[in-house]
């Protein structure tokens, strides 16, 4: 009968929980677990081999192995299987067509689909990880999974299978015949669970069948079984009636389809037909036999549920015991026991609280089971090796002994437990019963069998008695007082009274009649029970107390109150029967035991009195000798003795008194002397049984010790047999490797390459027959020394350049030359063997004659390409000034025209001539930049700066000409450092820009970076006609362009992606370029980060100035030009004359000099040709002349050097470089900003100069080159003096007080900032005017410059009108410090109309809080916040916040 499930190495889950683990394991295939051990792996190959593809299994082997050595069974069974074979690694996912190796020394499990791996607990002899797998299995895949159990040694498997099969999964076994070892396969089938027993060659036959799943059983006529359940399940619950009488009429129909279907499906013989079925149980016993085994489920374990178990051991069996009389035995009842389990489980664990509380109570535990076979087994008390993971050590070594096929229960705990086959809805119950444990019965049975079991439970307690049930059971309707609950968790009550009078008799009288089968019971089963009823009231009410021993006085069984003879000794357990006799008992029995065991007869001796409900009895000893089976058995009875009536009319004399007297005086001191010669004995007998004790404690380890033994004979097995498949691979290793030996010989032969091997000690060991062409030598030369062959080539560093190979383990490669002009390319290499040493050297020569005459026209080309190369060169860069001096006169002219000449059709004239002027010079530049690169002039210097500045200069430059053109240019900003040459950098990302803007014509282009894999990476993005793919490869060839067929000039000459390339490889970045033709390109290139520990460097100064024509406003000073070329030094003298100024010229820069030195002119600007007569350049001429002078000179260098060099040195002397041909706007421009202006020198406008000195002038300061025109152009519009400073550094320089003015200044600035230059004023006593204006919106920088003494605060973009008045009134203000103070009072007032509120949260605006920051601090609302703030602004007046800034730093101007 069901008595519920165990699984050990986890907590067991409930069967609601085994459905939800498989309804999360991954996919729906079944699960294989093979189990093998010795001759396993033999097995295991050959059932892979006729295993076909596609079967879409997961197959898990388990191979007892060794633990210290490393498996292979990977490579073993991967040549025998299609599936994936790996070895299984902890948290790996089961999938179809694989099959998983279990690790050496680990145990295996699975859970919702995934192997884990756990470490054994178990000692090395005792590890069983097939058990182990097999229960996660049955737990996790239920029906889907499948246990195969091939050869080996040993009972491991045993118990899992049981698992898999009760959870509906299939179990083969391999025909034990055929195995290698079949410990394993025996030990399966022992177990009843086993559904196949098939050779190897038929296993996979069978395995794909079920792992298809047959379709539903169907009839004759093809309809599901389902739908007529009612039809041929009755018939089959009949026949197994009467063929079995065993009666299932009570089951639940559900589990009888199932069970009764699985079995169909597993006859091979019934077709898949049910009528057919039916037919084989009527005519094959063996079937209807295994069909009953499968309805008959018993899962059972030790000590199952531990849970459980644990509150019967502390909460209810001590209390059992504790109120149990003394005098009654105490009585457990297990239905549905199955195997026994359960039933010595619970007697353990009450006979272990007897001997703890040292009661002395008899203890009767009865176990039933509808099934013979089971009952038969637990009977024998023997159970697998597995028990132990169940089973702690101290009960095992306590309760059970060790034996070849398991361990065995003492006859002491055997002796307590009676079986009986009962079928407990039939049957009369048991009664007078302490506790019932009847768990997971009622699960499987009808609700009209459990009303009846509940109520046949209700009879068998006593009063106060224990009922045990499963967890997902109940006492269903039995609510009238009946059951009370101790435990409602583990389902465990308390008999409170019994129930109505004959509600057995109703039960049992119901429990006859079969819902399927209308009838009565038949008389001659009727009649047994009665019977069986009968004889066990007789046998308790009536029979003798009579005990059945063996040789050695141990206790077998027992019947009738053999407690009131014996007693079990609490501190000690023992089934000797002459231990447990009571006192002056022991002689009578040890005497009458010799007696009939001597004589072979019956001995019937006195046992003395006892008193018994107040009465004296006398009883005697009955012994008889019985022999079963081969055993000699004795049966002891205790026979009451019936006391003779005394005699009438027959007194008793003085005499027969005193013979009496005598007779007993004798008789005691026999029996002081016979007690003395037991207790002798009974010594001796002691040291028999300490030396019994330890003999079987030695036993016990020598046991262990073989046990040990065996497992390390399992695998020193395996492991031969891995040797012996690993040997058959290395034969057919080997036998691949002569094919490839003799492959590579006819490879080494057939080519044309000569190769040389030598040894170690540089003897030939082979050698190809295209050697002969190298050295003179025969095959009978090889083990010859190589110094002894003769060679035809001129190759003298052979023997060195071999020691040293052998030496260094390096290749060393040359060319020889063979007399008659064959070249041949040597190559001296190490031989290496397959262990990674060097056995020798190998030398190839591979013949290069063609490659050498091939290299040598080749290199007489490049020669004479590097000679045309350099001679052009030279050309160019001899001719670059000679070109450039041309076209600077004609930009000068062209300055000058345009201010001359007037008409619209001159300008139009002259406006083409500025247009072929600046193509011409862009094409000059381009073959200049190209000339100077490919003749490496051009140098990179390295340095660390930032990227992000870069960008901004590009975006400044660039930002005119986007606009101009109706396009968007964006640069997004960018904090990074690079490292690069920032000049040669600058130069790409401009040629990238101009080419991007070029073929443009709508949207825009975007510039910014990206970092990845320790890179950074910038891109020019354009949305311009795009690149076709077949150009992508070409277009950063010279003169390729894309779309100007006619060649424009306009478009250039194509050479603007070229320098970009040229400049990459030359700096180590790499250029890249995608596009999509129509819709834009995207070029890119790839920079490297600083090295660690070099510092970012600020950029220097751009070498150009800004576009635009030059403000009509003439500047005056003396002004030295220096240049060699007489048309442009007489241009640049007309044109700086023109514009008011006082040039003067010098051929050289010894003129230049020579006149300062000696005082005939004090410029305040130097003009200078870069290369100048005379091996001097205008670097030098500037250095000098500050040294004369004692004072910085502003000088401007026109060149038309434009390399890398030149340029980074003209920056260093902070000198501005301006490229020849530069233009006269650009020139004018550029002196306009460096002449200082104070240096005038202009006698004839002295009245012109002091009215100027009356008038204010503003003073622009912004690092904005467009700003600063922008705001240039409005002022000087409104016929206002302006003078623009790019930094603050400049104005500081050029600042001369005492004139009226106002300075307009930018707030954030590289360099020093505008609040910086605003406190250098304040702190040298400037009180200039000062507006400060930004473009971050910050209201901290505002109330900063406010408080640093800014008049005023505007925030851009500003409108011309705003500005014009915010720069009267400064300049009023500033005029009259009255109206300034009345200024001040008027701020002061409005602030003192605020409330404290309104003040308080006026001054968190000002220091920028936010409103949502403001109402968190104040602990008010974002909307109260928002209404302080409007009124605030009302008080004060402010239309703005810029405003607010200004009256509330104007109130207090004492805080600033």
């Amino acid at each position: 009968m069901p008595t519920g499930r165990t699984v050990r190495g986890k907590a067991v889950r409930s069967k609601s929980d085994r459905h939800v683990a498989v309804s999360r394991a991954v996919g729906s295939f079944p699960v294989v677990a093979i189990g093998a051990s010795a001759g396993g792996l033999d097995a295991c190959r050959r059932l892979l081999d006729a295993l076909p593809a596609g079967h879409g299994m997961a197959f898990v082997f388990v191979q007892h192995l060794d633990p210290t050595h490393k498996s292979m069974l990977v490579e073993l069974l991967s040549g025998h299987t299609s599936m994936t074979v790996r070895q299984v690694t902890d948290g790996m996912a089961i999938e179809p067509e694989h099959l998983y190796a279990i690790p050496p020394g680990t145990y295996l499990s699975v859970v919702d689909g995934i192997l884990h791996l756990s470490q054994p607990q178990a000692r090395h002899g005792a590890r069983l990880p097939f058990d182990f797998l097999l229960h996660s299995l049955a737990v996790d895949l239920a029906e889907r999974a499948i246990c195969v159990v091939l050869s080996g040694s040993g009972s491991d498997g045993s118990l899992g299978l049981v698992a898999v099969r009760d959870a509906g999964g299939l179990v083969v076994a391999q025909d034990p015949g055929e195995a290698d070892f079949d410990g394993m396969p025996h030990s399966a089938i022992a177990t009843g669970a086993v559904d196949l027993v098939l050779p190897v060659a038929r296993i996979p036959a069978a395995l794909t069948g079920h792992a298809r799943g047959k379709p539903p059983p169907t009839t004759r006529g093809g309809k599901p079984p389902a739908d007529e359940t009612s039809e041929w399940l009755p018939e089959i619950v009949e026949l197994l009636r009467m063929k079995s009488s065993h009666d299932f009429t009570f089951y639940k129909p559900g589990t009888l389809q199932r069970r009764i279907q699985r079995r169909l499906a597993l006859a091979a013989d019934a077709g898949n037909d049910m009528h057919r079925y039916i037919e084989m149980l009527g005519n094959d016993p063996a079937e209807l036999d295994m069909l009953v085994k499968d309805l008959l489920i018993h899962v059972t374990g030790f000590f199952r549920d531990p849970e459980v178990f644990e509150v019967l051991a502390n909460e209810v069996i001590p209390d059992l015991v504790r109120d149990h009389p003394a005098d009654r035995p105490l009585r457990i009842w297990v239905v549905g026991c199955s195997s026994g389990e359960e039933a010595y489980s619970l007697a353990i664990l009450i006979f272990e609280q007897i001997a703890a509380a040292g009661r002395n109570i008899k203890l009767q535990v009865f176990g039933s089971d509808i099934d013979p076979d089971a009952i038969a087994s637990a009977r024998d008390g023997i159970y697998p090796l597995t028990i132990a993971a169940d089973v702690s050590p101290a009960r095992l070594e306590r309760f059970f002994t060790k034996e070849d096929r398991g361990y065995r229960i003492v006859p002491e705990l055997r002796a307590m437990v009676v079986f009986t086959v009962q079928d407990v809805l039939a049957d009369p119950p048991f009664s007078r019963l302490d506790m019932v444990s009847c768990r997971n019965l009622l699960i499987y049975l009808r609700p009209e069998a459990q009303a009846r079991m509940i109520a046949i439970l209700d009879f068998a307690l006593r009063k106060d008695g224990t009922l045990i049930l499963g967890k997902s059971e109940s006492i269903g309707t039995a609510d009238d007082g009946r059951f009370e609950p101790l435990s409602k968790v583990d389902r465990i009550f308390r008999h409170a009274g019994h129930g109505r009078p004959g509600t057995l008799a109703v039960a049992l009288s119901q429990g006859v009649q079969a819902p399927f089968h209308p009838g009565a019971r038949s008389p001659a089963v009727r009649q047994s029970a009665l019977a069986s009823l009968c004889q066990r009231l007789v046998l308790e009410s009536h029979a003798p107390a009579a005990i059945l021993i063996d040789r050695a006085h141990q206790c077998l069984s027992s019947v009738g109150p053999t407690e009131r003879y014996l007693r079990v000794a609490p501190e000690q357990l023992s089934n000797d029967l002459l231990a447990m006799a009571r006192a002056g008992l022991r002689t009578a029995l040890r005497s009458a035991i010799h007696r009939s065991g001597e004589q072979n007869i019956q001995v019937v001796v006195d046992g003395g009195r006892m008193q018994r409900d107040g009465k004296t009895v006398d009883y005697q000893i009955s012994v008889e000798p019985v022999r079963n089976e081969g055993d000699d058995l004795f049966l002891v009875c205790f026979v009451d003795k019936p006391r003779p009536p005394p005699r009438r009319g027959q007194p008793e004399t003085p005499g027969d008194a005193a013979g009496v007297a005598e007779l007993e005086r004798e008789l005691s001191a026999t029996r002081i002397e016979l007690e003395g010669a037991i207790d002798s004995l009974e010594t001796a007998n002691a040291e028999q049984n300490a030396l019994a004790d330890q003999a079987r404690s030695l036993n016990e380890e020598l046991q262990t010790t073989n046990e040990e033994l065996l497992t390390s004979k399992e695998e020193l097995q395996s492991l031969n047999e891995e040797l012996t498949a690993l040997n058959s691979q290395l034969q057919e290793t080997l036998e691949q490797q002569r094919t490839t030996a003799n492959d590579l010989q006819n490879v080494l032969t057939s080519t044309n390459v000569a190769t040389l091997f030598l040894d170690r000690d540089l003897r030939i060991r082979y050698f190809t027959p295209a050697v002969r062409a190298i050295f003179s030598i025969i095959p009978g030369d090889v083990g010859r020394p190589l110094a002894d062959l003769r060679t035809l080539a001129v190759d003298e560093t052979l023997l060195a350049d071999s020691r040293a190979v052998l030496s260094t383990l390096a290749a060393i490669e040359c060319e020889v030359e063979v007399i008659g002009t064959t070249w041949y390319a040597r190559r001296v290499q190490p031989y290496r063997t397959q262990d990674g040493s060097v056995g020798g050297v190998v030398v190839t020569f591979t013949d290069i004659t063609e490659r050498k005459r091939a290299a040598a026209g080749l290199e007489e080309a490049r020669r004479e390409a590097d000679q045309a190369n350099i001679a052009k060169s030279r050309f160019l860069g001899a001719a670059s000034h000679d070109l450039r001096q041309p076209l600077q006169s004609l930009s000068l002219l062209h300055g000058m025209l345009v201010r001359k000449v007037e008409g619209d059709e001159p300008q139009r004239l002259l406006a083409l001539f500025d247009l072929t002027l600046g193509a011409m010079s862009g094409m000059l530049n381009t073959l200049l930049d190209i000339n100077e690169i490919d003749s490496g002039t051009v140098r990179a210097d390295y340095s660390a700066f930032s990227i992000g500045e870069l960008l901004a200069r590009l975006r400044d430059e660039f930002g005119y000409h986007a606009e101009s053109h109706g396009l968007r240019l964006r640069a997004v900003d960018c904090s990074a450092v690079v490292y690069s040459d920032p000049h040669l950098l600058e130069q790409m990302l401009l040629n990238l820009l101009s080419n991007a803007f070029k073929y443009t014509r709508k949207g825009g282009v975007l510039i910014g970076c990206r970092r990845y894999a320790g890179m950074l990476s910038v891109e020019v993005w354009d949305t311009g006609i795009g690149i076709p793919d077949e150009h992508l490869g070409s277009i950063f060839d010279e003169y390729h362009q894309i779309d100007n067929a006619a060649r424009e000039r306009s478009r250039g000459l194509g050479l603007g992606l070229s320098i970009v390339r040229r400049l990459g490889h030359m700096l180590g970045h790499k250029v890249r370029v995608r596009s999509r033709y129509g819709e834009g390109s995207v070029f890119a290139i790839e920079i490297g980060l600083p090295p660690a520990g070099i510092a970012p460097q600020p950029l220097s100064s751009p070498g150009g100035t800004d576009d635009g024509m030059a403000s009509d406003v003439a500047r005056r000073g003396e002004i030295l030009i220096v240049e060699d070329d007489p048309h442009v030094r007489e241009l640049l003298r007309a044109l700086l004359a023109d514009h008011g100024y006082h040039p003067t010229v010098a051929l050289d820069g010894l003129e230049a000099l020579d006149m300062a030195e000696h005082g005939a002119i004090q410029p305040d600007l130097l003009l200078t040709d870069y290369n100048l007569p005379n091996g001097m350049t205008g670097l030098q001429v500037a250095t000098g002349l500050r040294a004369i002078l004692h004072r910085d000179v502003p000088t401007i260098i026109i060149t038309g050097d434009i390399s890398a060099g030149t340029l980074r040195a003209i920056a260093s002397l902070r000198c501005l470089q301006l490229n020849k041909p530069v233009r006269s706007a650009h020139l004018l421009r550029a002196i306009a900003g460096m002449l200082p202006p104070s240096r005038v020198h202009a006698p004839e406008r002295q009245a012109d100069m002091d009215e100027e000195r009356s008038q204010p002038v503003i003073y622009v300061v912004d690092d904005d080159s467009h700003i600063r025109d922008d705001l240039r152009a409005m002022l000087e519009d409104d016929r206002r003096i302006v003078e623009t400073y790019g930094y603050g550094e400049a104005f500081l320089d050029a600042y001369r007080p005492g004139r009226p003015g106002c300075l307009l200044l930018d707030a954030n600035m590289p360099g020093m900032s505008g609040l910086e230059l605003l406190h250098r004023l304040r702190t040298a006593g400037h009180r200039l005017p000062t507006i400060i204006f930004t473009g971050s919106g910050d209201v901290s920088v505002a109330v900063a410059a406010m408080k640093g003494g800014a008049m005023d605060y505007l925030e851009k973009p500003v409108g011309r009108d705003e500005l014009l008045a915010r720069i009267d009134r400064a300049l009023e203000l500033s005029k009259d410090t009255a109206r300034l103070a009345s200024w001040h009072d008027e701020a002061a007032a409005r602030v003192a109309g605020l409330t404290p509120r309104q003040r308080q949260v006026m001054d968190m605006v000002l220091a920028g809080v936010a409103n949502k920051n403001i109402a968190a601090d104040l602990g008010i609302s974002q909307r109260t916040v928002e209404n302080h703030r409007a009124t605030v602004m009302d008080k004060m007046e402010a239309r703005s916040l810029p405003d607010l800034v200004r009256l509330a730093v104007a109130a207090r101007p004492a805080a600033g």
